[in-house]
């Protein structure tokens, strides 16, 4: 009874405390309110406070936080109406959270104001201009995590080299979101909530007008977001615009819970929550950037990668290309054909009537094609041939069908851009040529050994075509491993059946050499610029395993596929099995590559990794 009263006593005297606290805090919150809004400096509100905006992009503004050059223009009242849950029952979860976990946070609070003192000598705290409630203007605390040189008004993304700016502190405390907990004060004082769209920069222009689209500005903004626990600092900002504008429209308790819960998910996991903000991706900011200098005038400087851009790699120089593909319905042919008429549009985004690569494709069938002049290309992409498996090897007509097409085509093709003038050709051979040799990996020394017509033909086609190479004529030989990407034939389509079927598969541990089809394009791409001939073997930067690969493609789908250890030796013994199972089984699971330094290139042609090309391939499958 004595340890009861005992107790009770504490809970009393701790519950009085904590309340003598609220009162206290609450009085300071209500005064320091005033100087956080710019009560008494009017002169740094907003003007355009409460009223709903459009960004007009204009050549002689200033370029803003979001890299383009603009303003904002008012368009009339914001007319949005708050639920009762926004304004009564988020607030009063707001406070009391924000309340609570001021208290009991405190002791870190004073941990990590004591380590950035000690590790860069100044302010404990940073507080930036940021977009509230209504567009009214308020300062965002943070711990500083950057050194007192970094400039201000200025986010992270648009600094030139800004780990330079990143103290060594900040750098633990971003990793694990903890500056961004002073901001529970922001929370406590009423200038944000713990669930809403992440506050953007005063001069992000962009990002506000695009959120005003979905009444995003019209809600208290918040530690964390939809946005940020969706795709946080990846999201271009009308992608980001557009989940804060569903955050708004779904606003409520159970909306709320999902994105806390995410965002605690996301803190353990080490990913963080990053700013809001920011909103474009780097690529896209610099991008704007560069290209808007460069406007119609000259192209980017000789072997350098520009703009964060994947694979924006050229010459300096005025040259166009003009590139003839022989064999129309190829897939290579045709995404090759796409690759380039999309890098025109990269380059010239703002001058569309220019173009770097002018291509034409034209159909080998028929004897139609040998009318055709030559003279006026630069290159010829000969991708016409039979596919492997494409017709059956029983017969000798059939086989002769290969050497047919395979090699006596492709000569013939050769022999006249030699005639007509053409100074580079390049043709797609295969990795087939090796299908007889015994080992897993090739190297330069090893001895193509083909044992298929298909394979065979495309050798002999490669010895014919380097007969004819002179000083004026490059020939340039592709032997590139499977290729996949959307819309590809074959072997990758196969895997995505697996994927998509199964929630098991049994761990292979093999490697085989593969190719994205957009690196094999580029490869292609660097190949004309440099104008080099030669026997090239590109490949992607890392190999396949069978079982990771079909994992990767079930998870690229939102699905989940199981790999289950053990099957090694099954699989092994399934590859020396007669006949159609032993062949399958041997395709899939065996293993053979081409060592890696085979296929390194001059420039950097491997523009993304295996994990990024199923998940483009995912993408561009839901575009349709």
């Amino acid at each position: 009874m004595r340890r009861m009263t005992f107790w009770k006593k504490w809970i009393i005297r701790i519950s009085a405390l904590m309340g003598i606290a609220f009162v206290l805090l609450s009085i300071h919150a209500k005064i320091k309110k005033k100087d956080t809004v710019y009560t008494h400096l009017p002169e740094e509100k907003n003007p355009m406070e409460g009223k709903a905006v459009v960004f007009i992009e204009e050549e002689s503004d200033p370029v803003n936080a979001d890299g383009v050059r603009g303003h904002l223009e008012a368009v009339g009242e914001s007319g949005f109406r708050e639920s009762f849950y926004t304004r009564r029952v988020k607030r009063t979860i707001d406070l009391l959270l924000s309340f609570f976990a001021l208290i009991f946070l405190s002791p870190l609070f004073l941990a990590l104001s004591l380590a950035i003192v000690i590790d860069d000598p100044g302010p404990v705290f940073f507080t930036q201009k940021r977009v509230g409630k209504n567009k009214q203007y308020f300062q965002l605390h943070k711990f500083r995590s950057m050194k007192m040189s970094t400039p201000h008004d200025m986010p992270t993304h648009m600094l030139k080299n800004p780990e330079q700016y990143i103290t060594r502190v900040g750098k633990f405390i971003r990793a694990h979101s903890l500056d961004e907990l002073p901001q529970i004060w922001d929370i406590f004082v009423g200038n944000m909530s713990l669930i809403g769209p992440r506050p953007g920069l005063w001069n992000q222009d962009c990002l506000i007008a695009e959120r005003d689209k979905y009444h995003a500005n019209d809600v208290m903004p918040g530690l964390s977001g939809l946005a940020q626990i969706s795709g946080r600092d990846e999201l271009e900002i009308s992608e980001k615009a557009k989940i804060d504008g569903e955050y708004v429209e779904k606003i409520g308790f159970l909306m709320d819970m999902r994105c806390l819960f995410g965002t605690v998910f996301a803190v353990l996991g080490k990913k963080g929550v990053v700013e809001g903000g920011t909103g474009n991706k780097k690529e896209n900011q610099e991008k704007q950037q560069v290209l808007r200098e460069n406007k119609g005038t000259a192209l980017p400087l000789e072997g350098t990668q520009v703009s964060g851009i994947r694979g924006l790699i050229m010459k300096e120089d005025n040259k166009i290309f003009k590139i003839l593909i022989t064999g129309a319905h190829s897939y290579v042919g045709e995404q090759v054909e796409k690759y380039l008429e999309e890098y025109n549009k990269k380059i010239f985004e703002f001058s569309p009537e220019k173009k770097r690569y002018i291509i034409e494709t034209i159909s080998l069938y028929g004897e139609e094609w040998k009318k055709k002049d030559f003279s006026c290309y630069d290159v010829v992409f000969h991708v016409a041939g039979i596919a492997h498996g494409r017709i059956k090897e029983n017969t000798e007509e059939e086989i002769n069908q290969y050497f047919a097409v395979n090699r006596d085509l492709a000569q013939n093709v050769a022999v006249k851009a030699k005639n007509e003038g053409i100074s580079q050709f390049i043709f797609m051979s295969t990795m087939a040529v090796y299908g007889g040799i015994k080992d897993a990996v090739i190297t330069k020394e090893t001895i193509p050994s083909p044992i298929s017509a298909y394979g065979e033909s495309k050798l002999q086609a490669e010895w014919l075509l380097e007969e004819l190479e002179d000083e004026k004529f490059t020939v340039a030989i592709l032997r590139p491993p499977m290729i996949y990407g959307h819309g590809c034939k074959g072997n990758y389509t196969k895997m995505v059946k697996l994927a998509r079927l199964l929630p098991v598969f049994p761990e292979v541990g093999n490697s085989r050499s593969m190719i994205y089809i957009e690196n094999l394009a580029e490869f292609i791409r660097l190949l004309i610029e440099n104008r080099e001939g030669g026997v090239f073997f590109p490949q992607n930067d890392e190999y396949i395993d069978t079982g990771k690969m079909i994992r990767l493609i079930a998870k690229s789908y939102h699905w989940t596929c199981i790999l289950l250890p053990g099957f090694k030796t099954i699989l092994k013994f399934m590859q020396k099995l007669p006949g159609k199972v032993g062949r399958i089984s041997k395709k899939a699971f065996s293993s053979l590559y081409y060592q890696q330094e085979y296929s390194d290139y001059r420039e950097n042609y491997r523009i993304f990794s295996l994990e990024d090309s199923i998940k483009r391939i995912e993408e561009i499958r839901k575009k349709g």
